[in-house]
């Protein structure tokens, strides 16, 4: 997990992002993605598009509030055109998100930003084995015929940090990107885009990017941890990942 690791190429930023949740780390990531100008000029931002439960009419008021630069659409429209779709709604409603709604023809990589609180009601399914959650939700959308791949990252940040703790110059915060091994069912290249498009937005959001390659060390990240809630450095979050539990 060398800091070339965390390289991607220039192209890789996404030109739209979609985020499916217009809650508090919803509207937080749509703000981080509205300061890339101002941290990096020259560097246009991705154009956010927000989906939430009820119409885009009453998304957009929301956001005129929270997430001005953002523009609200139909769950739909958001699949369609986002090369990147973050899934940034409570846990407990993940049995009303589609996972073949979830991504369109560019659409390269889907990021869950969830996370299991305690006392929080999840579905069965998330709740069996102990497994970090993002492991079981990568398989679920899998087995229910997802062909994107599925990245962890922005969980391991409060919306807060999220939106101010970005950076234009070090020291600066680091964030972890967990992607599954590329293998027969994953195609190499496709894994690769999704890592490069995430790691490309947390850079350009003013944050050092740590790839990490297995979902099940995530449990890291999660409530709890010792990757949850703190700030720590590239180097530090490289080593609580590679000492992560692989199950």
């Amino acid at each position: 997990m060398s800091s070339s690791e965390a390289a991607a190429p220039a192209d890789a930023l996404p030109r739209v992002v979609g985020i499916l949740g217009a809650g508090r780390a919803g509207t937080a990531l749509a703000r981080a993605i509205a300061r890339i100008p101002r941290l990096s000029p020259g560097t246009a931002a991705p154009r956010v598009m927000v989906a939430g439960t009820r119409r885009p009419a009453a998304v957009q008021r929301h956001l005129t509030i929270y997430a001005p630069e953002a523009v609200a659409v139909s769950a739909e429209d958001l699949a369609a055109e986002a090369e990147l779709v973050v899934v940034a709604v409570p846990r407990e409603a993940l049995d009303d998100v589609d996972p073949l709604a979830l991504a369109g023809p560019a659409t390269r990589a889907v990021v869950d930003l969830t996370n299991t609180w305690r006392g929080e009601p999840v579905p069965a399914w998330l709740d069996d084995d102990g497994a970090p959650g993002t492991t079981r939700i990568a398989e679920r959308w899998a087995a229910a015929g997802l062909r994107v791949p599925v990245v962890r990252a922005f969980s391991e940040i409060s919306h807060h940090d999220l939106e101010d703790a970005g950076r234009a110059t070090a020291p600066r915060r680091a964030l972890a990107v967990g992607t599954e091994p590329a293998d027969a069912a994953a195609d190499p290249a496709a894994v690769a885009a999704a890592r490069d498009t995430v790691v490309a937005l947390v850079t350009a959001m003013g944050f050092d990017a740590v790839p990490y390659t297995g979902l099940d060390r995530a449990g890291a990240l999660e409530p709890g941890a010792a990757g949850f809630g703190t700030a720590h450095d590239a180097g530090r979050l490289a080593v609580l990942l590679a000492d992560a539990s692989t199950g």
